[in-house]
């Protein structure tokens, strides 16, 4: 295990002898695919040689691996630059030496932003997976397909910077309707038996109304409808940044339903498509917090094509919509079945048992949301606006991709030298 060999000076042979006996997944990474096949890329993105001031300007592979580093250790601009000044571990991945002057914040700033203004990302994330794929690591041909989504929290919330007379016609929509459910909570409690099922129902009825209200008045106000997939699709493929440099609200963001956690939280939904063999992800998309995951099964399926043999995701995912859509590609349904309220006990236990195996496999499309929550730490949103957190959640997915083999990697030559 070593990095790939591009600087010969003596600084540059005493750190790399220094990094020698460092265990470190970046050390494996250049194995995995070729940094220069992204050159021709890269240099879509308008940065040439030479800055505005006539300076030489930085390497776009050396660039395009500072945010990979960004991604793998949760780093801000601010902290990618001074660990690049400290640490020789970042130094030698990224390719610099230490005669050379590290990119300050704001350069990386301007690179990412670059790759958003001519849209490469996805291009990037294409020919990564192609040369993975080309390199044995994600296998040729049908495969079987894991589906899921996870809530991206943010902070910056668009709710807090209403005026006084949009606040008032918030708190008047919500009372007003709270209201009208704690008069039916007061009905069934005057009951002589109330229902427990008929007070959760209408206490959490209140409580989503709170939640979604906010919602439906943000897009009242935007004139537009975030449940819908393809407003999503169209801000993305329009490229329309919401971002605004001097008011930093986030226009975009909304109040979803987090349902492992049986709570709401505001930000953004990322979802994805992994290989239930290798744990790749494949394919991934950014929409509102409160668009429907059923929606994006149709994408997907859309963009993979007849490379699914099989597709598999949760309970939440079971409609006649998806089933006919799978039934017609002649894809292989193995989504979660629903429990209902109306099945036997013996029926219950029945149908957990035939899906066991299902659940075994779709559990491995959690373990790659484990690791860019978890281990990158990826669990909350630094960006403002749908399309900057579409391409912060590609360059994540590229990172977590090359994490992923580079760590298999690392296994497979501990067996071998055993």
């Amino acid at each position: 295990m070593a990095f790939k060999t591009q600087n010969n000076t003596f600084t540059d042979i005493a750190v790399t002898s220094r990094l020698e006996n460092v265990n470190s997944f970046l050390k494996e990474i250049d194995s995995l695919i070729d940094f220069d096949t992204l050159r021709p890329i890269l240099k879509k993105n308008g940065i040439g040689t030479k800055n505005v001031c006539g300076v030489k300007a930085y390497d776009s592979v050396l660039m395009f691996k500072i945010l990979l580093v960004q991604k793998f250790y949760d780093l801000s601009d601010e902290k990618v630059e001074e660990g690049l000044n400290v640490n020789l571990l970042y130094l030698r991945f990224v390719g610099l030496s230490l005669e050379d002057t590290v990119p300050d914040s704001t350069t990386i700033g301007r690179f990412r932003n670059s790759l958003i203004k001519h849209k490469i990302y996805d291009e990037l994330f294409n020919i990564i997976n192609k040369q993975l794929e080309t390199n044995g690591f994600i296998a040729n041909g049908g495969k079987d397909i894991l589906i899921d989504a996870t809530l991206t929290k943010s902070d910056n919330n668009t709710l807090k910077n209403k005026n006084k007379e949009q606040k008032s016609k918030s708190r008047q929509k919500v009372e007003a309707d709270n209201k009208a459910i704690d008069v039916l909570l007061d009905e069934e409690l005057s009951k002589e038996k109330p229902s427990r099922k008929t007070v959760d129902r209408l206490l959490r009825k209140k409580a989503y109304n709170s939640k979604t209200l906010k919602n439906e008045e943000l897009d009242e106000l935007q004139d537009r409808d975030t449940k819908d997939i393809k407003t999503s699709q169209e801000i993305l493929q329009k490229e329309e940044d919401s971002y605004d440099h001097k008011n930093k609200v986030d226009k975009d963001i909304r109040t979803g339903y987090q349902a492992g956690k049986k709570q709401y939280a505001t930000g953004y939904k990322n979802h994805i498509a992994t290989d239930a063999k290798s744990g790749a992800i494949l394919e991934q998309l950014t929409t509102f917090a409160n668009t429907s995951d059923i929606a994006t099964v149709e994408t997907f399926v859309a963009k993979l094509g007849s490379n699914i043999k099989s597709l598999g995701a949760d309970k939440a995912y079971k409609s006649k919509e998806i089933d006919t859509l799978l039934e017609k590609k002649n894809i292989r349904n193995d989504v979660c079945l629903k429990e209902t309220k109306k099945m036997s006990d013996e029926s219950r236990k029945a149908q957990r048992e035939d899906e066991k195996p299902k659940h075994q496999i779709r559990a491995k499309v959690e373990h790659t949301f484990a690791r860019i929550k978890t281990q990158m730490k990826q669990s909350n949103t630094r960006f403002i606006g749908l399309l900057r957190n579409n391409l912060n959640f590609t360059i994540t997915c590229i990172a977590a991709n090359l994490k992923l083999f580079a760590h298999k990697q690392i296994k497979l030559q501990k067996v071998s030298n055993r």
